[in-house]
């Protein structure tokens, strides 16, 4: 018994559709985002006042 090429159409081992890549694009921008966030929580007090200093000159 033999896998044949016409028997994976239109099933989900077929190569991914555009559904199939923006749900994991969306997801990794989510997972970036959220990983900025907690870094951004997370900063320490003088990396935050440098920045400050910066914007303001």
């Amino acid at each position: 018994m033999s896998l044949h090429c016409d028997n994976l159409d239109d099933t989900p081992f077929r190569f991914p559709r555009t559904g199939f890549w923006i749900i994991h694009i969306l997801g990794g921008l989510f997972l970036v985002l959220l990983g900025m966030r907690l870094a951004m929580r997370r900063m320490s007090l003088p990396f935050i006042a440098y920045r400050l200093f910066k914007i303001l000159r």
